[in-house]
C-alpha cells in the first residue's frame, strides 16, 4: 500500500545545566547534580523518541488503519500519559513507566517530572500552541500536590467540574480548547459518560508558514496514488528549489526535509515499499537522514491538504 506517511519533527530543545551556587552546597556538589539532572532530561528525551515510533509502527500495523492515512502527535501523547504517571500507583504506574520507555532502575518519578519540566519549558514556538489540561469531578478530590506537580512539570491545567451534567461539561472543556487555539479547535469533545471521574486530554495547534513558500497559481489538479489500484485527483502544489535530501539505501527510502518559517520543520519521505518503511523506521532513521543531507535542486510535487485535526 502507498499510504501517504507525514513527520512533523519538532527541533529539540537544548537543555544546558543551571549554575548553581551557595546555600550549603560546594560547587563540586551543584556540579554533579546539574549532571544528574541533564543525564534524566537525555534518559527522557531518548525514551519519548523511542516511544513515538513504537506508537506510529503500532497504529500502522492494526488492520483498521491499513487504508487510512496516520496524523498523529506522539509527543502530545507521551506528555499526556507522563502526567497521568503522576497519580499512578502499583501496577498501573509500572505500566505506564514501561510503555514510555522509562527504565525505573535509571528513572523515578521525581526525575522524570523534573525532565518534562525542563523539555517543556524549552519547546516554546510562535507558531505553535501545545498543551494538557485535567478535568476533575467535583466530588473527587486529587490532592494539590498533584495538581501542583502537573501544573510545574507538565504545565497541565487542572479544573473541577460536574461530570453529571454531561452537556456542561462538555460546553467547559471544548471552550478552554477553543480559547487555547485561537477558536481553531472548537469541538474537542461531544458525548461524555456522567460517570467520569477524570479526563485528560492534550490538544496542539500549529499554524506555520512554509521557509520557501508555494506559489497558489502553480497548485493544478493531479494524480494521488492511494494504493497499488487506485489513483483519485487532488490538487498539488508544486515547488522547484534547492532543499536538503537524502536516499536511504537500506529501507530505499527518498527523504527531503521541508522548514517552516519557525524552529519546525517536517520530512517528506518517498519508499520504494510503504510496507518497508513503516515497518523499519526508527530514531537512529532520521538521526542519519538529518545528519548527512545535502542541498541539491529538487522539484517536487505535494498535495494541498487540509491538516486540521483534534486529538484527545
Amino acid at each position: 500500500m502507498l499510504r501517504a506517511s507525514l513527520f512533523f519533527c519538532l527541533a529539540a530543545a537544548v537543555v544546558t545545566g543551571r549554575p548553581q551556587d551557595g546555600h550549603g552546597h560546594s560547587m563540586n556538589d551543584a556540579s554533579d547534580q546539574d549532571t544528574a539532572q541533564d543525564n534524566s532530561v537525555s534518559l527522557v528525551k531518548t525514551a519519548n523518541k523511542e516511544f513515538s515510533f513504537r506508537l506510529f509502527s503500532a497504529l500502522a500495523s492494526q488492520p483498521d488503519n491499513q487504508d487510512k492515512n496516520i496524523f498523529l502527535s506522539p509527543a502530545s501523547v507521551s506528555v499526556a500519559l507522563g502526567a497521568l504517571s503522576v497519580g499512578a500507583r502499583g501496577d498501573t504506574h509500572k505500566q505506564l513507566f514501561t510503555e514510555l520507555g522509562f527504565n525505573s532502575s535509571l528513572l523515578n518519578q521525581d526525575q522524570v517530572n523534573q525532565a518534562f519540566g525542563q523539555i517543556l519549558g524549552k519547546n516554546g514556538s510562535e507558531d505553535l500552541t501545545q498543551g494538557t489540561a485535567v478535568f476533575v469531578d467535583n466530588k473527587f478530590k486529587p490532592t494539590p500536590e498533584f495538581l501542583d506537580t502537573l501544573k510545574q512539570s507538565y504545565f497541565t491545567d487542572g479544573f473541577t467540574v460536574d461530570f453529571t451534567k454531561t452537556t456542561d461539561s462538555a460546553d467547559t472543556i471544548n471552550k478552554y480548547v477553543s480559547d487555547k487555539t485561537s477558536g481553531k479547535i472548537d469541538k474537542m469533545v461531544e458525548d461524555l459518560d456522567e460517570g467520569t471521574v477524570m479526563y485528560l486530554l492534550s490538544y496542539i495547534y500549529f499554524k506555520g508558514k512554509w521557509k520557501k513558500p508555494f506559489d497558489p497559481q502553480s497548485t493544478q489538479e493531479d494524480s494521488f496514488q492511494v494504493d497499488e489500484n487506485t489513483k483519485v485527483p487532488v490538487q498539488m502544489m508544486n515547488k522547484e528549489d534547492g532543499f536538503e535530501v537524502y536516499y536511504d539505501q537500506a529501507i530505499n527510502t527518498s527523504v527531503l526535509h521541508l522548514p517552516f518559517n519557525s524552529s519546525c520543520s517536517m520530512l517528506l519521505m518517498l519508499p520504494a515499499k510503504m510496507e518497508t518503511l513503516e515497518k523499519n523506521i526508527s530514531p537512529s532513521h532520521v538521526t542519519k537522514w538529518l545528519k548527512w543531507m545535502t542541498k541539491r535542486h529538487t522539484m517536487f510535487f505535494f498535495q494541498n491538504f487540509p491538516s486540521r485535526h483534534h486529538i484527545l
